[in-house]
């Protein structure tokens, strides 16, 4: 019993923040002294009258548009909060696409705010009814994850529900209070979900943090890959994950661009078949098998993960630039995978044993534009990429990160050699 009132509880600090941050953007901005043009309802006392169910339907928020001396609302924002124990079905967000239609009789906007994610159907059906959706983990983490604006406001408008447009009933004079509240309704969510305070439960890990994690899994895979400098493979590591983590392994052909993926909730690394075999393959089972340790407890959809841009590499800092979720999470694949493949003190070893082999130089790796110079580099990332079983492009960034290239080169940066081996590009 306790529990049942705690999650009731929690539901309603869920909803009554939710709505107060509306409630409180409105009430700060410029429109605020326009009570008789802009009307805001929680759970509107009279309702809103159905003749079709002949009764009164209620909504957890309204925001009435009224323009000046009319006698009925020009527009009106229907906001609906959900919360769910699990995720948002169809028939929720059809229910509350209904209501609107049966009550509205002007245009109308329709928000969701849930604080679990929507099920295929329930996102589709809200994207195709021209629904503003906005997800939240808790009442202080939020994300916008269907926003259809209208281009020619220069996405700074909600988009009007389709089907439900009164013409007679719309005042062009209104539009400038439109434009205000939807700005302050993306306002409220958008100031939220850029504060990094926001972590969709990722824990944001330093370099060391994660070498640390992936040495655990190299001692147990193989102790002496870090004492005495012994090299992984895939078939070491697939066997690893299935023995260890009971992880299967799938390949795939569609979507051809996808090299691999991570099913963390059925524990699955697909691999695209193109390169199984190839020098990509190690890497690429690495970084998932990254997700796979790093992000059990992660909460991002999709489809707010893919809207995130990706982030940048710096070869002048050495460093990725690390500004949104998508941008943690990829780079902590990445510095796992390479901590993994290429752990550090066997990584200096081989590379001294191989510029020993090749009569070269110990140490960092002079560069400059002469031929020779340039054919004794080849010929080491060669070598070191057979050895470690990677490509030439990842023991480059390795080689770059430990600040062992001498890059004295005036006709070609460290970015256009890697751009020379474009066809072992990882990531």
């Amino acid at each position: 019993m306790a529990s049942g009132i705690n999650t009731v509880k929690k539901g309603d600090n869920f909803e009554d923040r939710s709505l107060q941050i509306v409630r409180q953007l409105l009430k700060d901005s410029q429109i605020s002294h326009l009570p008789e043009q802009i009307k805001i309802y929680t759970k509107k006392d009279k309702g809103y009258y159905s003749s079709m169910r002949k009764k009164k339907i209620y909504f957890d928020l309204t925001i009435e548009i009224w323009p000046p001396g009319a006698e009925r609302y020009a527009l009106v924002y229907f906001i609906e909060c959900k919360n769910c124990d699990n995720s948002v079905p169809v028939d929720d967000i059809e229910e509350f696409h209904k209501k609107i239609e049966q009550v509205s009789g002007a245009h109308a906007k329709g928000i969701v705010i849930a604080n679990a994610p929507l099920q295929e159907g329930a996102y589709n059906y809200a994207e195709s009814a021209g629904m503003m959706v906005i997800q939240g983990e808790s009442s202080e983490d939020y994300k916008i994850i269907l926003h259809k604006t209208n281009k020619k406001f220069d996405g700074k408008r909600i988009p009007l529900l389709k089907g439900i447009l009164n013409d007679d009933l719309f005042d062009p004079g209104i539009t400038l209070i439109e434009s205000i509240v939807d700005e302050k309704i993306l306002e409220a969510f958008q100031n939220i979900i850029s504060d990094t305070h926001i972590s969709y439960n990722l824990d944001k890990l330093s370099k060391h943090d994660i070498q640390g994690e992936a040495n655990k899994d190299l001692n147990e895979i193989d102790p002496l890959i870090l004492s005495q400098g012994n090299t992984l493979n895939p078939d070491k590591l697939k066997f690893y994950l299935n023995k260890k983590h009971r992880i299967k392994i799938d390949t795939y052909n569609k979507p051809s661009d996808l090299l691999g993926y991570c099913d963390i909730q059925n524990a699955v690394i697909g691999l695209n078949e193109n390169i199984v075999g190839s020098s990509r393959e190690l890497f690429i089972l690495a970084h998932e098998f990254g997700h796979f340790r790093l992000h059990q407890k992660l909460k991002i959809g999709q489809k707010v993960y893919d809207n995130f841009r990706d982030s940048q590499y710096s070869f002048k800092t050495g460093k990725h630039d690390l500004v949104n979720p998508k941008n943690w999470i990829e780079w902590q694949a990445n510095c796992f995978a390479s901590s993994l493949v290429l752990p550090k003190i066997p990584f200096q070893v081989r590379l001294v044993w191989c510029q020993q082999r090749l009569h070269l130089p110990e140490g960092a790796i002079f560069i400059d534009d002469q031929y020779q110079n340039r054919k004794e580099f080849n010929e080491l990332i060669k070598k070191m990429a057979y050895i470690f079983s990677t490509s030439k492009t990842s023991i480059i960034h390795r080689l770059n990160e430990f600040n062992l290239i001498n890059d004295q080169s005036r006709l070609k940066s460290i970015r256009q050699i890697i751009q020379e081996y474009r066809d072992d590009l990882l990531i």
